[in-house]
């Protein structure tokens, strides 16, 4: 059976936003695999549309990147409403993504702080 386009256009948004999210974790094509259980060519496949994701693997994905399964089709309009990937830099989403890992309030707290200080020297 042929996919359509519209389905070519959903499989590629996916495999975009997977890809956005594997590059802030930093993995290499050959972990990402390993993490959900293909090979990396599989991997390049899904993260470039040309072969559509599973259900099971989806949620294997989004467990092994630590995101809801919703963020995985940011992009993708259903109905009135369009899930939006944040459009912020590479290095934004890395900083994002360690930041949640600090574990100390107070630490967190001051470099919130800091980063917030330097925004507004830009303007």
């Amino acid at each position: 059976m042929r996919r359509s386009q519209a389905d070519k256009d959903v499989d590629a948004t996916v495999g975009t936003n997977i890809r956005r999210f594997w590059e802030i974790s930093g993995i290499s094509q050959k972990k990402r695999g390993d993490a959900i259980g293909v090979t990396f060519q599989q991997i390049q496949k899904y993260e470039s549309g040309k072969d559509r994701i599973s259900a099971s693997k989806l949620v294997e994905t989004a467990r092994a990147l630590g995101c809801d399964l919703n963020s995985l089709f940011a992009g993708i309009e259903i109905g009135d409403v369009t899930l939006a990937f944040p459009d912020h830099s590479k290095a934004a989403l890395k900083l994002a993504a360690n930041f949640d890992r600090i574990a100390s309030s107070e630490q967190s707290a001051a470099i919130a702080l800091l980063v917030a200080g330097l925004a507004t020297q830009e303007e």
